[in-house]
């Protein structure tokens, strides 16, 4: 199923998962993220253009349905009130107090899905999708360091 206002595309993605700690309880709990291989396709003044380069999704707005699903059922929920639109926003709650995770610390602070080092990177696992992928995401971080050193499953 098409989404005409997607900004990402790909014909796989990954789901990341590691661990961070909850600033509101101090616990770790798992968190999740977006990840897209190289090659994929990022829309740009209305135009795709190719990227060679893994990333890293944030602030993500929309997803298809299948995606939602597997998303829900791997624990990452949408910030969202319940009556809120469910394409909201998508974002990691901590699993002993429920409090909201930042897409900020996650993603562009050390730790989380920015790892420091190779070692770091090892925490971080990949697990590849291999289904088309489309989402309107705000936040894209583009050929993370260490992506490398990240264990595919």
């Amino acid at each position: 199923m098409q989404m005409p206002d997607a900004n990402f595309r790909s014909p796989s993605y990954y789901i990341a998962e590691t661990e961070a700690r909850c600033g509101s309880c101090s616990n770790w709990t798992r968190v999740l993220a977006l990840a897209l291989p190289a090659p994929h396709e990022i829309m740009i003044e209305d135009e795709w253009q190719s990227a060679n380069t893994g990333a890293f999704l944030f602030h993500v707005s929309k997803l298809p349905e299948a995606v939602r699903c597997l998303l829900q059922t791997a624990r990452l929920f949408r910030s969202a009130r319940a009556e809120d639109p469910p394409d909201l926003c998508w974002g990691n709650h901590c699993e002993h107090c429920g409090s909201l995770l930042s897409d900020e610390e996650l993603h562009c602070e050390p730790g989380g899905f920015m790892p420091g080092d190779a070692e770091a990177a090892q925490a971080i696992s990949l697990l590849e999708i291999c289904q088309d992928f489309q989402a309107v995401a705000a936040g894209y971080a583009a050929d993370p360091e260490f992506f490398a050193h990240m264990r595919k499953r």
